[in-house]
């Protein structure tokens, strides 16, 4: 008999169960095969699962959100207050040391977020971020967390950056990068670069004993593998060798959920898949705003999701869902239109302008049937006249080159995925409508100012401002929305795991029942 598609639970009180007889003899290892190795084991990796699969069960935050409610809650802070209009105090939660014993009191944190967030340092991490942040000591065991800027966001944004062992930071930099000392459920033992990294379970963990903890320890080792193709990472399910097997494709749910002892457990998520077409400073046609517009509407988006994405939730010509601050009911998917694509292209060359050749790039295992998807996009773009390039990429390639900025010889687009777990659409015009955004090629001072005036406010009025910025970057061009992404995994039959919609990894959110 065909089974049902399981649905990730989003219920809170799954943490707080004790967990009695219906569970399995706690005990052994969790192997969860990811689809990428990390480029890094630094703390700022952890902000996208998708970066550093499962570290943060290694390193935790100064805030945490409930997986059934995205409210704000505590982990290493217990409180937090907004003194200033850019001054927040957070109370840290005594008695918490880092897997080095060294404690966390407000000076270690200080160094820690000063570390995370600092221009110098310029992790990837600060493309979430809004204001500049910075750190002090008020007293033993409370920190100040410092931006340039109004940021009604901070206490989320916390949620982002991971703290750190800051003896670590300050005697052994080189370590932070592939050896993380945290304070979490899990020590992490090694990192076998091309293999795995582990962890193992601290019996020292704060949230053994907290009332107001997010788990329980269930497994004694946690190990991290990846393997770039979808079907070797089911197998490992199917043969035993893993419990966790990160984005399966829609037809190997299908195959999960027609066989027995497995199963695919399938939810929503807070990440999309987005085209990014090279703009400021790159050659000169990427700045016509018709010549924009004629690639834009080339491409049957919809398509592309329906047919190639399969596991994913339409975006309504817009980076975030309706539940977003910030969104705009006025506008929808960018229309599919390719004989006024080709008009467009014909008028230019007309005109004497030479049609670039656009590289189009995706990176190697970010989600399922991404190659297959720019080669989709490749084709409909030279049935238009607009001549393309391919190319799937691994990390060290694809990388490097996302976060560098055009040049006047360079005709470049991606599609990758993005995630936004503040719903917030602050926090994407900080990531890509910016000039200075590490992933961003967009630049227009004027409209950064608004948005950044419009990060600043509250309530309606956030979203009024934001909502308008929304639609002009629509009518620009800018960024091309595919689909919000639907995660799917494949676990044995009855596994048990609470997650929210960001589909963090976290050991004691999982169980193996009887």
């Amino acid at each position: 008999m065909q089974k049902t598609m399981r649905i990730a639970s989003l219920s809170a009180t799954m943490v707080a169960l004790s967990f009695s007889s219906i569970y399995a003899a706690e005990g052994g290892e969790l192997v969860i095969v990811g689809n990428q190795e990390p480029q890094s084991m630094q703390a700022q990796v952890a902000h996208k699962e998708v970066n550093g699969i499962g570290l943060r069960n290694v390193i935790e935050q100064l805030t945490r959100l409930d997986p059934a409610t995205n409210e704000v809650l505590p982990m290493l802070a217990v409180s937090w207050e907004q003194i200033e209009p850019t001054v927040w105090h957070f109370d840290l939660r005594p008695g918490v040391k880092f897997h080095d014993g060294s404690v966390l009191d407000a000076e270690a944190a200080a160094v820690s977020i000063n570390w995370l967030w600092s221009a110098e340092n310029s992790y990837v991490i600060r493309d979430m971020m809004g204001p500049q942040i910075s750190a002090e000591v008020v007293d033993e065991d409370t920190v100040a967390v410092i931006t340039d800027g109004v940021d009604p966001l901070l206490p989320r944004r916390m949620y982002l950056g991971g703290v750190t062992s800051a003896k670590q930071i300050l005697e052994n930099p080189d370590g932070h990068n592939v050896h993380p000392i945290g304070t979490g459920p899990y020590v992490f033992d090694e990192w076998k670069q091309g293999q795995y990294w582990s962890a193992t379970a601290n019996d020292d963990w704060w949230g053994a004993t907290a009332d107001d903890t997010y788990g329980e320890i269930y497994y004694d080792s946690l190990k991290v593998v990846w393997r770039p193709e979808a079907l070797v990472r089911s197998a490992m399910v199917e043969s035993g060798e893993a419990q966790v097997a990160m984005f399966m494709t829609r037809e190997e749910c299908d195959r999960f959920n027609e066989a027995s002892g497995i199963d695919c457990m399938l939810k929503g998520s807070d990440t999309f898949l987005q085209f990014r077409l090279d703009y400021q400073g790159a050659h000169p046609l990427l700045q016509n705003e018709e010549f924009r517009k004629a690639i834009f509407t080339g491409i049957q988006w919809e398509g592309i999701r329906q047919n190639l994405m399969a596991l994913s939730e339409p975006l309504a010509g817009q980076m975030l869902p309706s539940v977003a601050t910030g969104f705009a009911d006025e506008i929808g998917q960018y229309p599919y239109d390719p004989e006024g694509a080709r008009a467009i292209v014909e008028k230019l060359k007309a005109d004497g302008n030479e049609i670039p050749t656009i590289e189009v790039t995706t990176r190697l295992g970010s989600t399922p049937r991404n190659g297959e998807m720019v080669e989709a996009i490749g084709a409909m773009l030279g049935s238009v006249g607009i001549p393309t390039r391919i190319a799937v990429e691994e990390p060290g390639i694809f990388n490097p080159r996302a976060v560098s900025k055009p040049t006047e010889d360079r005709s470049y687009a991606w599609l990758h995925v993005q995630a936004n777990p503040l719903m917030d659409y602050a926090l994407t015009f900080g990531a890509h409508y910016s000039c200075g955004g590490l992933v961003s090629v967009f630049c227009d001072p004027d409209f950064e100012e608004r948005a950044n005036a419009a990060a600043q406010l509250v309530g309606d009025a956030r979203h009024e401002a934001l909502e308008a910025l929304v639609v002009e970057g629509h009518n620009r061009y800018i960024l091309a929305p595919v689909g919000l992404l639907q995660r799917a995994y494949g676990v044995p039959e009855g596994f048990e795991w609470d997650f929210g919609v960001d589909h963090r990894m976290i050991a004691v959110n999982m169980r193996e029942t009887k």
